[in-house]
């Protein structure tokens, strides 16, 4: 059970989840993803992993950071060319001198076949390669934010404040099922999500969401009640890793305002989705749940 400072109270009704303070692999939700992957990794006794994402993917950070921890090979596939990812910062920088392979493809459908390329190059070579899935949408990815409404759960009991609301940034859509699936094994009855679509509109990314959280919940054997799987897709202004001046100034300001980063990629969009709709459905006297996700590499890149 990690220290509940993770979970802290901003004033009476809003709270943070602060997954930017998650401890290892470099943090976020995609570190705490890793950690429950790496069970099954470890499990396997798989020397060699595969996955894939962006330049800045806080995934494949977390993967290669694990792999050169464990001394095991690593392949990444990213989408883009090899110029631009060598002039970033940030995640891209962690990225290259983890001593992971870099593959890169110009289409995005190409990904998918250069990833099966790794993984029989590494079975030619005698090792026992593991893939994972682009963002670690896998069913332990997702058991990591079951495990992490626990937390939520017992500072919910311990400060006797219940969230009406959880707002977090939605990108492959794992986290979000997690927490939903969560949210039934840990019985929070009335307790909504609300997604803030970082790259993806809202009916593919709440397909996506729906689809894994029933997923999660018949695999894990967890009663489903048919929670709302709700993604929004106002705030990308024109994408992924799109913004505005305005959010680039809240971005900006973030640390001398809150006392935390946000980034223009995933959390502060989120932060500003979240501002926004709740002034509009106002919100502001119930309790609200911010879930910090990361991405100080992110911060530090921009």
């Amino acid at each position: 059970m990690m220290n509940f400072k993770m979970i802290s109270k901003i004033d009476e009704n809003r709270a943070i989840f602060r997954d930017d303070l998650y401890p290892f692999l470099g943090g976020g939700n995609k570190g705490r993803k890793m950690d429950a992957i790496a069970k099954d990794i470890l499990a396997k006794k798989a020397d060699a992993l595969v996955t894939t994402g962006g330049f800045q993917s806080n995934h494949c950070r977390a993967v290669a950071v694990f792999a050169a921890q464990h001394k095991m090979k690593c392949t990444l596939v990213l989408h883009g060319s090899k110029e631009e990812f060598l002039l970033q910062s940030g995640n891209a920088k962690i990225m290259r001198l983890s001593g992971a392979e870099i593959v890169f493809v110009e289409q995005a459908s190409s990904i998918g076949s250069a990833m099966d390329i790794a993984m029989q190059q590494y079975t030619h070579q005698g090792k026992v390669p593991y893939y994972i899935w682009g963002g670690g949408h896998t069913l332990e990815g997702g058991l990591a934010y079951i495990d992490a409404i626990a937390e939520l759960k017992q500072y919910c009991e311990e400060n006797n404040w219940y969230p009406d609301y959880i707002f977090h940034a939605s990108g492959t859509g794992s986290t979000q099922s997690g927490i939903l699936a969560g949210l039934d094994k840990y019985n929070f009855a009335t307790t909504q999500v609300i997604g803030i679509s970082v790259g993806r509109k809202s009916e593919q990314a709440t397909k996506v969401v729906d689809d894994f959280y029933k997923e999660l919940c018949e695999h894990y054997k967890i009663t489903c009640s048919n929670r709302a799987s709700v993604v929004l897709d106002e705030y990308l202004m024109g994408g992924y890793a799109q913004y505005s001046d305005e959010l680039k100034e809240l971005s900006l300001q973030s640390l001398q305002n809150y006392g935390f980063t946000l980034d223009t990629c995933y959390t502060g969009k989120a932060f500003y989705g979240m501002l926004d709709y709740c002034k509009k459905n106002q919100l502001e006297k119930k309790n609200i749940l911010f879930w910090h996700t990361g991405g100080i590499f992110n911060f530090l890149a921009e």
